[in-house]
């Protein structure tokens, strides 16, 4: 007869076995709720040959509510995330689709309402074992008040293909389809970027080339770490140039070149480029 004990072990061992086995067969994982929504992690069912996996952070926000880009603007949280209590996993890199601007009346922040995938690229240490992906997230969820918010969400990354789940991989080709273009070498979108002024009325003047009949391009701007700056106002749209402005308040006044991380939102698509500018010399009178 076998002993209750035996029959305790067996059954605590199969339930285990087939979490286990859920977990891995499961491109999704659960939802965690937070204050005007909730966020979850999800993957593409196939990885690559070198343990490469596509995946991403889903974030679905209730009517009214927004999240924020990793530069969150004149007001607002970035969305971060740390990955340092994974297990197996040699790197993991959060991306970012193209934001969109919006003003609530008093300053303007840079900002995914309704839903948003942020795109995840995940590297399995190759040594034959899954990887688990463990993200601690926070953020900012704003309606009528800004909260900070965080979440912990878990996912396992195995070693070969899973049952194929078509919801996840279309969300997941749609965010890296909306990640902006790298111009890398290919020819710059700006042909004029300068720092004008002096004092309190230095600005940064942006220009950049735009489809004829684009009446409403946007530009995000990132200073260099520890910057807090506004967000580039769109002074007009003329000939396939579009000119934006944006005081230099917030950026270093040490330097004598400035290192920007321009995106660029049009009606073709979003790029993006790194663009070092001079700064002139402030004036000692001023």
């Amino acid at each position: 007869m076998i002993s209750r004990f035996f029959k305790t072990t067996l059954i605590a061992v199969a339930v285990l076995s087939a979490s286990i086995s859920s977990a891995l067969s499961s491109n999704v994982s659960e939802w965690v709720i937070v204050q005007g929504g909730a966020v979850r992690l999800i993957r593409a069912s196939e990885p690559s040959a070198d343990g490469l996996y596509r995946a991403g952070v889903e974030f679905r926000l209730e009517e009214g509510w927004h999240t924020y880009w990793r530069y969150p603007g004149e007001a607002g949280i970035p969305t971060e995330a740390s990955f340092t209590d994974s297990v197996n996993v040699e790197s993991a890199e959060l991306i970012f689709p193209a934001p969109k601007a919006y003003f609530d009346g008093f300053s303007t922040s840079v900002i995914y309402s309704e839903k948003v995938v942020l795109p995840l690229l995940v590297k399995r240490d190759n040594d034959g074992r899954p990887a688990i992906l463990n993200a601690h997230l926070t953020f900012g969820i704003c309606k009528d008040i800004c909260i900070p918010g965080e979440a912990e969400v878990s996912l396992v990354f195995p070693t070969s293909t899973t049952l194929e789940d078509k919801v996840a991989d279309e969300l997941i080709n749609d965010a890296f389809a909306a990640v902006p273009v790298a111009q890398s070498n290919l020819p710059s979108l700006f042909p004029e970027i300068e720092i004008v002024g002096e004092g309190k009325d230095r600005e940064v003047n942006v220009s950049a080339s735009v489809a004829s009949d684009d009446g409403a391009p946007e530009l995000f701007i990132e200073g260099p770490a520890g910057s807090y700056h506004g967000v580039p106002k769109l002074t007009g749209v003329k000939d396939g140039q579009a000119h934006w402005t944006m005081p230099y308040n917030g950026l270093p006044d040490d330097v004598s070149t400035l290192e920007l991380r321009l995106t660029l939102v049009t009606k073709d698509g979003a790029f993006e480029e790194t663009q070092n500018v001079p700064v002139p010399p402030a004036d000692p009178s001023q």
